[in-house]
């Protein structure tokens, strides 16, 4: 017994050790995200801590396939041409650059639920640049709120940002079932809400996050974030019921919980795909591989944290701290601490890190709160990345539209602080 003992507070200090310096290595930025993380798991497997089915079933995930599709229908979706005139029908109906900006934010943020964020940037984004030209105000007034609009608007739906996957997938690995559609959108829409409530009232404290220009520049991360998708300009009837009656038999399909959104958007895939709506090169060239490799990476280590029982043990030290906590402040702590690692290292990170610990405290027993409510708080948490301009959609509108980097963290601190509170409120409510 004691040689087992010891055998396994060792396996549990290694896998604790290797995901440590995993976060490290991402957090110093100097290699790509996508190599510590296989490189750790990797390392886990040299030690011994799961044999090879183990160590790569990360890379079955059904999250992990939901988010290379959605990847694939943002591109279907861009390359269709089916939201090209879309400034233009904007400029023609609002003629104040204010108003102007309000419509890009709403426009990018609801496009954001049902796409990558990078892809809804790179729909507005070109749009913004020549509204911003013609109403002769700098590209920055329109370039905060769409990097702002493109975060929050993921947290409305299932399929808007991948730790919504993450989470929702976590949840039907240990319950059975997953998150349907528009089961995040009660507190997406505070989140989104309060976005625009901070970028465009806090004027009246003072603050202009979107009347600066920022003149700081940073040729690599311009040069590794900058590429946005490119927007073809053909059109047709025929094309766009190709592209909408696939992808909202499958949103109503999937939100009704009668098809896995894996299956639902592998088909609409598949559909386009047959239809020459999607071009097979481009299908393939937007499956992003270095994503790929890290969310199964990650995957694959959180396993092993569960496998050694590492996972477990940890929960055992804080469980009785969780325990004394009243409902609203576990959710809220929940909450801030993921939307911490949301924006040090990435929210898919802070999900694969958080979601499973929602799970085994209420496994552990002890806590007067839904799991699900400790879910929904990751969920929420991780679309809080707005904080520090790091994020990818971040990178590349800051890339073509320059902003003040030091009224973006501001601005964000606020939308962070506003929205993790309200956002605690609803889910309170409604997943207690």
């Amino acid at each position: 017994m004691g040689v087992i003992g010891i055998l396994s507070g060792w396996e549990q200090t290694a896998a604790w050790l290797v995901l440590t310096a995993v976060l490290l290595s991402i957090v110093s930025g100097k290699v790509r995200y996508e190599i510590p993380a296989f490189g750790g798991l990797l390392l886990l497997g040299l030690l011994g801590l799961s044999g090879s089915s183990g160590l790569f079933s990360g890379f079955a995930s059904p999250a992990l396939f939901t988010v290379a599709t959605v990847l694939v229908m943002s591109a279907g979706i861009v390359e269709s041409g089916i939201l090209s005139g879309l400034g233009r029908k904007i400029a023609g109906r609002i003629h104040k650059p204010k108003n102007q900006i309000l419509a890009v934010f709403l426009t990018t943020g609801l496009i954001s639920a049902l796409m990558n964020n990078v892809g809804a940037v790179g729909v507005t984004l070109p749009t913004a640049q020549r509204m911003a030209k013609r109403a002769n105000v700098p590209a920055s007034a329109f370039g905060m709120p769409i990097a702002f609009a493109s975060i929050l608007g993921g947290s409305l739906t299932l399929i808007g940002t991948a730790s919504n996957l993450i989470v929702s997938t976590y949840r039907q690995s240990a319950f059975g079932a997953p998150f349907r559609m528009f089961d995040f959108s009660l507190h997406g829409l505070v989140i989104l809400g309060t976005g625009i409530l901070v970028v465009f009232l806090c004027r009246v404290c003072g603050l202009d996050p979107i009347g600066q220009k920022n003149v700081e520049h940073n040729s690599q991360i311009q040069e590794e974030h900058s590429e946005v998708p490119e927007i073809t300009a053909g059109r047709s009837l025929i094309k766009s019921l190709l592209v909408l009656l696939p992808l909202l038999a499958a949103i109503l399909l999937t939100g009704a919980g009668i098809l896995h959104p894996s299956v639902g958007f592998g088909i609409v895939v598949m559909l386009w795909l047959a239809t020459r709506v999607l071009s097979y090169k481009n299908a393939l060239e937007s499956i992003n591989l270095p994503v790929v490799l890290f969310l199964g990476s990650m995957f694959g280590i959180s396993g092993i944290l569960q496998e050694t029982g590492a996972l477990g043990a940890a929960i055992d030290t804080i469980r009785p701290m969780f325990e004394a906590l009243p409902p609203f402040w576990l959710i809220l702590i929940f909450l801030f601490i993921t939307a911490l690692f949301a924006n040090i290292l990435d929210n898919s990170v802070s999900a694969v890190l958080m979601a499973p610990v929602a799970i085994e405290l209420s496994r552990a027993g002890g806590l007067t709160v839904n799991p699900d409510a400790l879910l929904m708080a990751v969920a929420a948490g991780a679309s809080l990345g707005v904080m520090l301009p790091t994020h990818q959609a971040t990178l590349v509108v800051s890339s073509s539209m320059e902003f003040s980097k030091k009224s973006f963290m501001k601005t964000g601190a606020v939308v962070v602080l506003l929205a993790g509170i309200l956002s605690t409120l609803v889910i309170y409510a409604v997943w207690r």
